[in-house]
């Protein structure tokens, strides 16, 4: 993992796509196996209209989150901001990618605020969150 500095960034440039199968024993070891959950009881889940379990929102959010730590290291960690909307459920079964470009520079102190646009689709293509997340580069 090569951690990119503020004067090795440009606006528009890609992050490199990270990919995550969701398996139902992610989701029971994230949610806590409970029943009448739509999240870890596939038969509840399918009362409610979905075709599988789904994984909680706070799983994409964590994988955007390592995207992010992988570009810019403690730059993320320390000064992180995460701001997401949620458009389709992520279900059991489903392989995310997660991508994200450059969306901005911004002058933070010392320091440099490199703000992404992300955006996250599932093996269809279909986007199921959207957002921007920032970290500071060194």
């Amino acid at each position: 993992m090569t951690l990119r500095t503020a004067t090795s960034i440009r606006v528009g440039e890609e992050l490199p796509p990270l990919t995550k199968p969701i398996a139902q024993r992610q989701i029971d070891a994230y949610s806590g196996v409970r029943p009448h959950s739509i999240h870890t009881d596939p038969e509840w889940a399918g009362k409610k209209g979905f075709a599988a379990p789904l994984a909680q929102g706070m799983m994409s959010t964590a994988y955007v989150s390592q995207m992010m730590v992988q570009y810019l290291g403690e730059g993320f960690v320390k000064g992180g901001k995460m701001s997401v909307g949620f458009i389709k459920p992520v279900l059991a079964g489903d392989t995310l990618t997660m991508h994200g470009a450059v969306k901005s520079m911004d002058a933070e102190g010392a320091q440099t605020r490199v703000t992404v646009e992300f955006w996250c689709e599932n093996q269809q293509g279909e986007k199921t969150m959207v957002g921007n997340a920032s970290g500071l580069a060194v």
